[in-house]
């Protein structure tokens, strides 16, 4: 497996589990891989060039270590993103918010990263919540470099800032709503019928994504028939919101990045 810039870090810690030491080793920041809950969301979403980008370390050097690792040769050059890849701010956001005194609401989820929280849902609801022309100002442990490409998808530009080791402030400026119903053009073929049994897979959707679709497949069905989601996580700020329409949901985790949810409902 030759590492580049575009491998995901969730590849890496399923194929290798070893290479969790070797970067922790290599930049304490990389600590956070140890944490199961991180290794959902952060690894899920991140490829090398976010993880150098995060820790604030040379890429080259990241790739050379990782490849040495697994005693690959490192690439002659890194390789650029190709398009849609990172995304980077088109405006001062920071200067823009502060000198048109745009209205902002604030996020703090580092108490949600120490004690081992997932804090993406918590971020993705409180942008949804941000109108266009408004910003939300995100403190956070380290600098989120993979949550950019999932908010600009979403109308958001972006500027960061250092304030500490342990401490980023991201100001997040919406210029625009996406319209997220356009977002997945082969959503019918995620969706098979057969017999008493609906299958669908929301693997590969971003944030909110696969809530919705999962929601709007129920929202149609016959509730005598049973909903089998193919997912990539298990969705724990889900359930509640299945238990509130009247519906229980049973979890099978196949492997690190495979799990069936069996929805029902429980007065078909």
């Amino acid at each position: 497996m030759k590492i580049t810039p575009q491998t995901k870090i969730a590849d890496l810690i399923v194929q290798h589990p070893e290479l969790v030491e070797v970067l922790v080793s290599y930049n304490t920041r990389f600590g956070l891989l140890k944490n199961p809950i991180m290794r959902k969301t952060f690894a899920r979403l991140a490829t090398v060039r976010h993880a150098a980008k995060t820790a604030g370390v040379n890429l080259g050097e990241l790739i050379a270590l990782l490849n040495n690792a697994l005693g690959e040769a490192a690439p002659d050059t890194v390789m650029v993103d190709p398009p849609g890849g990172e995304s980077t701010p088109c405006v001062p956001v920071r200067d823009l918010i502060e000198q048109h005194r745009i209205r902002t609401s604030t996020l703090d989820v580092r108490d949600i990263m120490r004690t081992g929280g997932e804090p993406f849902p918590v971020i993705m609801k409180a942008a949804a919540k941000v109108p266009p022309g408004e910003a939300l100002i995100l403190e956070t442990l380290f600098e989120p470099a993979p949550l950019y490409d999932v908010l600009a998808k979403k109308g958001f530009e972006h500027q960061a800032q250092p304030l500490a080791d342990d401490h980023f402030r991201v100001w997040f400026y919406r210029t625009a709503v996406t319209d997220t119903r356009h977002q997945d053009p082969d959503s019918r073929e995620r969706i098979r019928e057969q017999g008493d049994t609906v299958e669908l897979d929301v693997r590969g959707l971003e944030p909110p994504g696969p809530m919705a679709m999962i929601l709007g497949t129920l929202a149609k069905m016959d509730p005598a028939k049973t909903l089998v989601v193919h997912h990539e996580r298990v969705p724990m700020f889900f359930y509640a919101k299945l238990e509130e329409k009247g519906y229980i949901c049973e979890t099978r985790e196949l492997d690190p990045h495979r799990v069936e949810l069996i929805i029902r409902h429980t007065t078909p």
